[in-house]
């Protein structure tokens, strides 16, 4: 079997979709979400700095596009930390002046009137003429931990709201889809959810939101939750924010060792054609796992699949999921 390396060597160019990535910039633009350890270290991260970074992504790969996803901006007790068709409109500006080619993922809150639903997504798309691709609205709930549960996510029974449904169904109806951040207890509502809305498209976030620490109970609810998930024909998984998984496996055999069993039970469930490695940047980089070294686990991983395999995982599910 060869190596990482003399694979790399004997391989084409290898193209590199980025589902999931983030830009802000504190000092203009305050966003108390992001948290004190953003502030701290890195304030500002704009378009110019996401390419440098990605632009030392390991051989073979090269990145070909990209997907900005909101930075919780809408998602605050009270109201917005910032306006969200505002950063739309800065990410936009950000990214065609550098000509990568983009699309944004934006935050609108799916479970207001079906009215108000539309004109956010109509604001949207006139702030980014041709770049929106999709919704973001954090769910995550957890009835015995705060920490897993985030504001404007008012009960247990979310997903299973009709009105939340409604703002699911027209996102289908204007050809966007949807960005799933859950915690495992809720997928299986959200696998019956969005199993009723089969034109849009929906893409779990961050491998189902696997938490280090927990027992196999935990494992096995997640496993279930994601095999229901995966009996939707139109979801798909973005393999990202690992560290989640296991803190620190980027330095650690074995816990490197169970985050890649966790990869590679989640494509063998879905399949290479709804599986995306994202990079998660900056958030990946403030947990102190450089791009090179994310983006070269995911070339070991992924050394003894086919090229179309790898090709999918890399680069052409997020390309088709985003309609890029």
């Amino acid at each position: 079997m060869s190596t990482p390396d003399e694979h790399a060597l004997m391989s084409a160019p290898l193209r590199v979709c980025d589902p999931h990535f983030h830009l802000w910039n504190l000092h203009e633009r305050p966003n108390p979400n992001l948290g004190t350890a953003v502030a701290e270290q890195l304030p500002a991260y704009l378009a110019a700095d996401y390419l440098e970074e990605m632009g030392r992504l390991p051989v073979p790969l090269e990145l070909s596009s990209s997907v900005h996803v909101e930075t919780v901006v809408g998602q605050m007790d009270g109201g917005f930390a910032l306006d969200p068709v505002a950063e739309t409109r800065w990410v936009c500006e950000q990214m065609e002046s550098t000509g990568h080619p983009f699309g944004v993922v934006a935050y609108v809150h799916l479970a207001r009137d079906s009215a108000e639903t539309e004109r956010a997504l109509r604001q949207h798309e006139e702030a980014g003429p041709g770049r929106l691709r999709g919704v973001r609205m954090i769910v995550n709930h957890h009835a015995d931990n705060a920490d897993l549960t985030w504001p404007q996510v008012a009960s247990a029974g979310f997903l299973r709201d009709p009105v939340f449904g409604e703002g699911v169904a027209l996102l289908g109806e204007r050809g966007l889809s949807f960005d799933l951040q859950c915690n495992p207890h809720q997928l299986e509502d959200a696998a019956r959810t969005f199993g009723d809305h089969p034109r849009t498209p929906v893409v779990l976030d961050h491998l189902g939101s696997f938490h280090d620490g927990e027992d196999e109970m935990y494992t096995q609810m997640w496993r279930e939750g994601m095999a229901a998930l995966a009996s939707v024909p139109h979801t798909f998984v973005k393999l990202s924010m690992l560290f989640f998984c296991a803190g620190g496996y980027h330095q650690d055999a074995a816990k490197e060792a169970k985050v890649k069993d966790l990869v590679q039970e989640v494509i063998e469930l879905f399949g290479c054609d709804r599986c995306m490695f994202a990079s998660n940047f900056p958030v990946d980089r403030i947990m102190g796992i450089p791009v090179e070294t994310l983006y070269g686990k995911f070339l070991e991983w992924t050394v003894d699949l086919a090229d179309a395999e790898r090709a999918a995982l890399f680069h052409d599910t997020a390309v088709r999921a985003y309609r890029l």
